[in-house]
């Protein structure tokens, strides 16, 4: 993991809602329990106990160069030089962070390096202005994060969830606009879940950055309700998280901007919201090939077929998609 919080000095490990100066590194084990149910995380009541609850089991700090040849892998590896990023959105504590990433990566039964991008959201739904401020401020970081881990040789996928996805987008802006074509080039895909941005400051944002190898995979629910009150409290008309891909100006963005829009509607919602469906996207990839249809051949625009409660990996998510 890669953090700008500002560590808790109570607790070992912890971090706090408070935005720090440097930018962290630590390798972090986290165990899974037996009775591990997909989608889910079995959070501890007490005292973890790695039998029936997730539990941190160790934890050591890096520095920058160990995390990037640590992200490498292993030479020899099927995955070696290959890692994903997830980049949490709004409302997150570093733990609920580390754990869904956690869950994920288990879930999805991935070789690749797991790697959280832990910026300081406030984690209280409350902190919806406090977090866009926080994303702003971890902009550098993330920039910072993408550029040393292409030095170290390491192709990256991005799965940014909400206002991560702003994040995620502002970053590899920046790489473009500082001249890194290095990093934005090691960016073998990335995928935005219900991001969290206004479609004429994605166009906006897309018009400064340079086009990466894969269209961007933006994974949308029209009837997102967290989206629907951030566009009441931004005065938005639509946010990319929400779009409707039975639109054809969904269609028209999708060709234009070189972004395939997946419709995740028919994936059960974890909490009520439908704003945390991409968590289930991770525990039967086999299946993921028969899960998509394409109603217009050629614009961008797909529909996820009901396949159950849980959908694909999400690190090989966008890569399935175009392989259709």
């Amino acid at each position: 993991m890669a953090t700008d919080r500002v560590p808790d000095e109570g607790r070992t490990g912890a971090y706090t809602a408070g935005r720090g100066d440097t930018l962290r590194y630590a390798e972090v084990t986290v165990s899974i329990p037996p009775g591990h149910h997909p989608s889910k995380i079995e959070w501890p009541t007490s005292k973890p106990d790695p039998r029936t609850t997730f539990a941190v089991v160790a934890r050591r700090e890096l520095t920058a160069r160990e995390f990037a040849i640590l992200a490498r892998g292993s030479a020899g590896s099927p995955a070696y030089g290959r890692a994903g990023i997830f980049v949490h959105g709004y409302n997150y504590s570093h733990q609920e962070a580390l754990f869904r990433l956690a869950q994920m990566t288990a879930d999805s039964k991935v070789e690749e390096r797991a790697i959280l991008f832990d910026w300081p959201s406030q984690a209280e739904v409350t902190g919806y202005v406090a977090d866009k401020d926080s994303a702003a401020f971890a902009r550098d970081d993330l920039a910072m994060v993408l550029s040393n881990l292409s030095v170290a040789g390491v192709k990256s996928t991005i799965l940014a969830h909400s206002m991560g996805a702003w994040l995620a987008v502002e970053a590899i802006r920046q790489l473009s606009l500082t001249g890194n074509t290095k990093a934005v080039r090691s960016i073998d895909q990335m995928v935005l879940a219900a991001p969290d941005i206004d479609i004429d400051l994605l166009r906006k944002q897309l018009s400064a950055t340079e086009k990466l190898s894969k269209p961007i995979v933006v994974l949308a629910s029209k009837d997102d309700l967290a989206l629907a009150l951030s566009k009441r409290l931004a005065g938005s008309a639509a946010t990319a998280g929400s779009l409707d891909i039975d639109d054809p100006r969904t269609r028209e963005l999708a060709l234009k901007e070189n972004i395939e829009v997946v419709d995740i509607s028919s994936i059960p919602s974890l909490n009520g919201t439908n704003h945390d469906r991409f968590a289930s996207l991770a525990a039967i990839y086999p299946q993921l090939r028969q899960g998509f249809s394409n109603p217009v051949a050629g614009t961008g625009a797909l529909v996820l077929n009901g396949v159950g409660g849980a959908i694909s990996a999400p690190f090989r998510l966008g890569g399935a998609i175009l392989a259709q």
